[in-house]
């Protein structure tokens, strides 16, 4: 397939150029664009209006497929199927012509069928060999029905590649749009195939059950400013904070940890208060804000019942944390524990602590590197101290959970950590690491050895500055949604059901105009860990 990445062959925009080869009078290009207009409103009696015209100039192939079109609108796929056939009798070199073959035996699923029509190695120059020049349109509309049919042969890499030269070519055209969904419908399946078979020899912990008791009344706090943690989000003013930081430390610290304490204590109260369909954000970040307010006092001496607080149950954890839960608490975490990492690794070895609590630290320890390279040494020893008692421990013991050791492998490729690979490859060995997460043995060997160019260092803020960067940031506060969460949020919803792409597939292609500050997402794995990208490796 290297002739397809060299692209050799030249690519034109020129309108000319497809005037000429599709037969395009002057009298016609001032028409043709009300014809395919008739073809896309699906209305019966346009019919005979694009008969007439096909009448009227018949070497245009272009008629001819807006009238495919037209019955594909109208819900007659035979007549559809009696024209594209009828094109590629009167114009057997008209690539249109040939794509609309290719995508009838895509839409009934007879793949084997698709290379017989656009060649065996699905490249436009060895279906036309004798040319040089394509315009781009032809392009862009073969390597969409090329994706399409790798995507449903399962060879994602050669459907990925042609995918990244539409990208290249015409990021914004509708080809590439649909293109994209198809890429990323196939790795929604490939990730559900790989989760579904993973399912069934994943390590888990067993996860505390939480207890539950009738309290319903608060604990009463040496500060009545502590109450404002129960009555307001994110979006608590600068000067509360502020105010609450100021308190007396010792006393300030005894009220924190009674928050964090009264957070296990009213669960049931909590969750059958503000739980599932009564969630109110302004009386549910309180534990949130205990945990940030005593980092920022770096109150070490609170680790313990933090820790506690983070080997409470998935349901505790979900009720009051939800993302922050592995994206957030790194931060507090380093500035309470960063100056002293063996306080970390009793909580990593603390049996039934779900997995993604404890990938925390494995996040704080990533930062500590990256913030103080001095350090790097020091964290993976770290490392290697914990892969030493993973190792010398059983499943049976409850703390070896596989999700976690692929977490932690992410962070580590992020340090290139090479020294560290002989352990790693005995856990995949063991079948402890969730190659869901973090790839497979063979991947991370090879990416711990390839420089990156990308490296999560995150910033370290104030407790206001984190609040403010959320709140401006995070769309639960913004209500913004960027145009790559439309994208994933449309896949998800309408590929269960491919017609809303499907009846596309016989219209002409098009370049739609640029869509200002677009993030264009890679559909198929962007090289980031798990945790921090849409889709794993």
């Amino acid at each position: 397939m290297s002739d397809l990445v060299k692209m050799e062959y030249k690519i034109t925009s020129d309108p000319s150029f497809l005037n000429k080869q599709n037969a395009i009078t002057p009298e016609l290009q001032k028409r043709l664009q009300d014809y395919h207009e008739l073809a896309l409103e699906g209305k019966r009696s346009s019919i005979q209006k694009l008969l007439d015209a096909i009448e009227r100039y018949p070497r245009n192939p272009q008629l001819k497929n807006f009238l495919s079109v037209l019955y594909m609108s109208l819900n007659e796929p035979q007549k559809m199927r009696e024209v594209n056939r009828w094109i590629i009798a009167e114009h057997p070199d008209y690539l249109i012509g040939k794509i609309n073959l290719a995508n009838e035996y895509f839409m009934d699923g007879e793949y084997h069928k698709i290379p017989e029509v656009l060649g065996p190695d699905m490249e436009i120059k060895g279906l036309y060999p004798h040319r040089d020049l394509f315009h781009i349109a032809e392009v862009l509309a073969f390597m969409k029905t090329a994706v399409m049919y790798f995507t449903a042969i399962e060879d994602l890499e050669q459907a990925y590649i042609r995918f990244s030269i539409m990208n290249d070519l015409a990021p914004y055209s509708n080809d590439t749009e649909i293109a994209k969904g198809y890429i990323t419908k196939a790795n929604l399946i490939a990730i559900e195939k790989r989760k579904e078979e993973e399912e069934k020899t994943k390590i888990s912990v067993k996860t505390k059950v939480q207890e539950l008791t009738l309290v319903i009344h608060p604990p009463k706090f040496l500060h009545q400013e502590i109450e404002w943690l129960y009555n307001h989000d994110l979006t608590i003013a600068e000067e509360k904070l502020e105010a609450i930081l100021e308190l007396s430390r010792e006393s300030l610290i005894k009220d924190l940890e009674m928050v964090l304490q009264d957070s296990i204590i009213r669960f049931n109260y909590f969750l059958n208060s503000y739980g599932e369909g009564n969630w109110v954000e302004e009386k549910m970040n309180f534990l949130i804000h205990a945990i940030y307010l005593l980092g920022e006092l770096k109150a070490t001496e609170s680790i313990q019942i933090i820790f506690d607080v983070l080997s409470q149950s998935p349901a505790y954890l979900d009720l009051y944390f939800g993302d922050f839960k592995t994206s957030m608490f790194w931060e507090p975490l380093y500035k309470l524990i960063g100056h002293d990492l063996e306080l970390a690794m009793p909580f990593m070895l603390r049996p039934g602590v779900d997995a993604f609590a404890r990938s925390n630290i494995s996040d704080m320890m990533l930062q500590i590197a990256l913030h103080h390279p001095e350090r790097c040494d020091e964290v993976i020893n770290w490392y290697d101290r914990l892969f030493d008692a993973f190792l010398n421990l059983d499943p049976e013991d409850n703390i070896i959970d596989s999700e976690l050791n692929g977490l932690v492998i992410c962070e580590i490729l992020d340090l290139k950590a090479v020294e560290l690979l002989p352990k790693i490859e005995t856990l995949f060995k063991r079948g402890w690491v969730s190659t869901f997460i973090c790839g497979d043995w063979e991947f991370v060997e090879k990416d711990m050895h390839e420089e990156r160019f990308t490296q999560f260092k995150d910033k370290i803020l104030s407790i206001t500055d984190r609040y403010k960067e959320i709140i401006s940031t995070w769309h639960s506060y913004t209500n913004d949604i960027d145009d790559e969460e439309i994208i994933m949020a449309d896949l998800y919803d309408d590929f269960d059901n491919l017609e809303n792409y499907d009846e596309q597939l016989f219209s002409e292609p098009y370049k739609a105009p640029p869509k200002a500050g677009r993030n264009d997402p890679c559909p198929c794995g962007s090289g980031k860990k798990y945790k921090k990208c849409c889709l794993a490796k």
